[in-house]
């Protein structure tokens, strides 16, 4: 019952602090900073007691006070992750990676005019039309229709309405944003002006480096761009669980 995390004193003082303060973070930044006090504490013991007639006992003293300082820690970079998850919206971490084409455009020449072109090519496309988003288009849907009607079929063929498409506001905060995209299993998120009008897109890739902007941590490009790619995040880091308990 001593009174830090990890111990089981240290989920009672958390309890207390949440209780007293209303923030679970709080009571869990207070149990945490207290499990270090009392790791540090007792590996100085350790330290001091090396030189005495039980040096054996004091160096478990000293361990001991390293694995609790070392959780502690643990437990602190855990709830910064969950704060600055919880201080994010969509628009803070939305890109706009798209490209808006006109939908009554054919499909045969979209296809020349952007896939064809990989230096112009876009993984994400919106078509409009008389000044208005009409949807996202759906490159797979291609294979789909006859390579025959590509000349005389329009973009309208292959367009998922935004009413029908996984979307948020730009004011959905960004835990919101990525249990939904956990929970229909999507690569990605469209995000919709007040208007109603695509403002931008929210992937993975972007939600790790909107993450690491907020706390200042350096993240290569290469890894976004894998993140991105493969529509995954990398092992170990555990975002999707994180956000789920930021908001439960």
């Amino acid at each position: 019952m001593i009174p830090g995390l990890p111990l089981d004193g240290g989920q009672v003082l958390k309890s207390i602090v949440w209780k007293l303060t209303g923030s679970r973070m709080k009571g869990v930044r207070w149990a945490a900073r207290t499990g270090q006090l009392l790791g540090w504490t007792a590996i100085l013991l350790g330290v001091m007691g090396y030189f005495t007639p039980f040096p054996l006992n004091s160096l478990w003293l000293a361990l001991l006070g390293w694995f609790g300082v070392r959780n502690a820690r643990a437990y602190s970079q855990v709830t910064d992750l969950q704060e600055a998850l919880m201080n994010l919206d969509a628009a803070t971490a939305m890109t706009r990676a798209f490209r808006v084409v006109d939908a009554e455009m054919s499909l045969n020449e979209f296809t020349q005019s952007y896939l064809e072109r990989e230096v112009a090519h876009s993984e994400v496309y919106y078509a409009s039309s008389d000044g208005r988003y009409r949807g996202l288009v759906a490159v797979e849907d291609l294979s789909a229709i006859e390579r025959s009607q590509w000349e005389n079929q329009t973009l309208h063929s292959i367009i998922h309405p935004l009413t029908e498409i996984p979307s948020v506001r730009e004011s959905t905060p960004l835990t919101d944003v990525i249990n939904r995209m956990e929970a229909e299993s999507v690569r990605r998120i469209t995000v919709l002006s007040p208007a109603g009008a695509v403002a931008g897109v929210i992937d993975r890739g972007d939600v790790v480096q909107a993450l690491a902007a907020k706390l200042k941590i350096p993240v290569p490009e290469a890894l976004i761009k894998q993140i991105k790619e493969e529509g995954a995040y990398p092992p170990g880091l555990q975002i999707p669980a994180l956000a789920k308990t930021a908001t439960d």
